[in-house]
């Protein structure tokens, strides 16, 4: 088989997505080989005894980036699903360990058919998984393109989070076929429009195709919260980015573009309510399919369902076309009565960006729903919040009062210390009650923790206030507040001192302990699988030093060809290498990877993800060596790059080293990965100071409840 993901580069023409043509697509390929492209075959012609041509019916008008073409000797499971001929093509052997693929894509285009209420358009689609693919999956019309790996499984089983990955990819991918590539943004600036809605389309698609997980608690976790820990930064940018370069292009695949998108496509069904949301996407895709749309005309067609046109124009245009999002302040007047108070919440690294201005002031128009012991405001169309400031005046007295309530909407919300101790009194109350007598769901008991943590980053609370709330966990039974607590706690142990490691683990012992048993034991359901991978993920933090682990050059290139071979169960060997923490030997792997390079397209960006953590020093010796060789491979358009940069750079605690890449990235293009080495720097930078303004407080608290004694 063979697939180049930058091979439409070679058509002659103009890539840019307001270009629309129709494709007469022949190849001449190996008669050995199967050729698969956007549209069904028309006619297959022998050259000779080893060459022949394939030619396809003619495609739809399209934007040059959605023509594909695979040569590969794959097999594949067919199926008709309300006119449309569909197939699953995978590699021989690979059929029985990638189950449900062809159910799954029937499935979901017949909800998109009546969601959208426009019928798919093409006469057949297909789905390939392409051995070490860089990216998880490409919506080529007709012929989605897959990571391979995504959709292996063992035993014909996928587990827990994988599982949910599969479910989402699927969908996220089938969606573009309507909202991509029948109507495709007219130009990059807006990219979040089709990936922000794919990115959220996906989670109600997947929910009402399975019913063993409730999606929206995922949507929480993998859209909500990322969003809310990628733009919370300086060097963060609008959903909307001005792009004029090309390698600005492949910047913006990120998750400001791909999960805030998502979010505030979220927040707008809610505010306009899902018939609304329903009918002006419907309007939309009608007014302009086989064409091109921006922004603006999405709001055109949106507003025109809308209650109030102009305010839902103003929401969306706040949160889309500036950066970061807002801090909610509250303030308790009476007992009928709050002040709420907006600001930016961006966290304080100590770094500075030219041009940090917002034509909106940052000010957002927010949509507030709330709690108390005796109302409750779920419906954001009760009020918006338009001014800096605003008072609300309840109908009954209240003891407590709770904002963004199922954590919605893109917000953090800081308390007064009495409404806080009460807030926690109803999370710890609830954790231990059954659901129907639970006075705040598992949603809202996770995001009171997450605005606890994003206070303290702010140092409105000190982190010692987040860490004992966040033991109310001992008691917590749903999985989602544990997966929303384990990203803060993770990069909080990624940024302490080493010294401070052992307190650190007696503390995660203590959450763990009353369940850990129970949990590690209960894998059955996918609900009990996704708590035993947060448990586990926990459990690492537990486990002492790994034992390092060496090999010689010969034993290295071994493990290495192995590695990037294309049959990814032969990557088990290199996977052993995970255990070496020694820098040399990092500093080796890495220079082996790069021996054999030509082999693979993605094994030294692994190598980054590999090691970045335990020997971020080495890792970056090896890059910055090899700067050339990155450079030319990733630099120009591939859209992993700029994570990988910033992977590497922020794990980096070396003052000096910190300031090496500072400077050398001011002599050296990092290309697609630009907007990587800001974040990174602004990570490695926001460490630095939490380890000088707020470790000593952690410190002080671990000590205090005896988490460093007989250490």
């Amino acid at each position: 088989n063979c697939f180049d993901f930058w091979y439409q580069r070679r058509v002659r023409g103009f890539d840019e997505p307001q270009f629309r043509a129709v494709f007469a697509l022949t190849l001449i390929h190996p008669n050995t080989l199967i050729a698969t492209s956007n549209m069904p075959i028309k006619k297959e012609t022998v050259i000779d005894s080893h060459v022949m041509s394939t030619s396809f019916d003619d495609t739809p008008s399209m934007s040059t980036y959605l023509l594909a073409w695979v040569q590969h000797n794959f097999i594949f499971e067919e199926q008709i699903h309300q006119g449309v001929r569909m197939r699953d093509y995978a590699r021989p052997g690979y059929r029985s360990v990638i189950p449900g693929k062809i159910e799954l894509l029937g499935k979901s285009v017949k909800y998109y058919n009546e969601f959208f209420d426009i019928p798919y358009p093409l006469p057949k689609l297909d789905t390939i998984g392409i051995p070490n693919y860089l990216v998880g999956g490409m919506e080529n019309w007709g012929l989605i393109t897959l990571s391979e790996s995504a959709a292996l499984s063992r035993k014909g089983q996928r587990f827990g989070s994988g599982e949910v990955s599969f479910r989402n990819l699927f969908t996220h991918e089938v969606s573009h076929m309507w909202f991509g590539n029948l109507v495709t943004m007219y130009w990059w600036d807006d990219l979040w429009l089709k990936e922000g809605m794919a990115s959220y389309l996906s989670y109600p698609c997947a929910g009402a195709l399975y019913h063993d997980v409730d999606m929206m608690d995922q949507f929480m976790v993998n859209v909500w919260q990322t969003a809310s820990l990628a733009d919370n930064m300086i060097t963060s940018h609008p959903v909307q980015m001005p792009i004029r370069v090309t390698s600005e292009i492949t910047q913006i695949f990120d998750s400001i573009t791909y999960k805030k998108g998502a979010t505030v496509l979220s927040m707008m069904r809610d505010v306009m309510g899902g018939d609304n949301f329903k009918s002006g996407m419907t309007h939309f895709l009608n007014t302009y399919k086989y064409s091109t749309a921006r922004y603006r005309n999405l709001l055109s067609s949106m507003t025109r369902f809308s209650e109030d046109g102009a305010q839902l124009k103003h929401f969306m245009d706040t949160f889309i076309l500036q950066k970061n999002y807002p801090l909610i302040t509250v303030e308790v007047l009476s007992d009928t009565k709050v002040r709420l108070i907006q600001s930016r919440y961006v966290r304080d690294s100590g770094m500075t960006v030219e041009n940090d201005v917002s034509p909106y002031n940052y000010t957002w128009y927010i949509p507030i729903t709330l709690q108390t012991d005796k109302v409750s405001y779920n419906s954001s169309k009760n009020v918006m919040m338009t001014e800096k400031e605003m008072v609300l005046t309840l109908p009954q007295p209240f003891k407590w009062i709770k904002l963004n309530t199922g954590g919605k909407y893109l917000y953090v919300s800081h308390y007064p210390t009495k409404t806080l101790e009460i807030i926690m009194e109803q999370v710890r109350t609830s954790a231990t009650s059954a659901p129907q007598h639970q006075t705040l769901d598992h949603k809202d008991r996770g995001q009171v923790i997450c605005d606890l943590f994003n206070s303290a980053q702010l140092r409105l609370v000190p982190y010692s206030t987040a860490f004992h709330a966040a033991e109310y966990l001992r008691e917590e039974k749903h999985y989602l507040p544990w997966t929303l607590t384990y990203k803060y706690i993770r990069s909080i142990r990624d940024m302490i001192d080493e010294s401070l490691a052992n307190c650190y683990r007696k503390y995660v012992v203590h959450l763990l302990s009353p369940q850990y048993l129970e949990v590690k034991a209960s894998k059955t359901t996918l609900v009990e699988q996704l708590k035993n991978e947060v448990f586990m993920k926990f459990a690492r933090f537990i486990r002492s030093e790994r034992k390092s682990v060496t090999y010689n050059q010969e034993e290295l290139d071994a493990l290495v060809q192995g590695y990037v071979g294309s049959n990814p169960r032969a990557r088990a060997g290199i996977d052993l290498l995970v255990s070496t923490t020694d820098p040399t030997q990092i500093e080796l792997i890495g220079n082996t990877l790069l021996k054999h390079l030509s082999t693979s397209v993605r094994s030294i960006i692994d190598f980054i993800y590999r090691y970045a953590r335990s020997a971020p020093e080495a890792v970056w010796k090896v890059y910055k060596d090899n700067y050339f060789v990155y450079n030319a491979k990733y630099g120009l358009a591939q859209f992993e790059y700029a994570n990988a940069l910033k992977t590497m750079i922020k794990a980096q605690r070396n003052g000096e080293v910190i300031k090496e890449i500072e400077v050398f990235f001011k002599s050296h293009s990092a290309g697609a990965g630009k907007l990587g080495v800001q974040n990174g720097l602004e990570e490695a930078m926001f460490a630095s100071k939490f380890k000088k303004e707020s470790e000593p407080e952690l410190r002080k608290y671990l000590e205090s409840q005896i988490f460093c004694q007989n250490i």
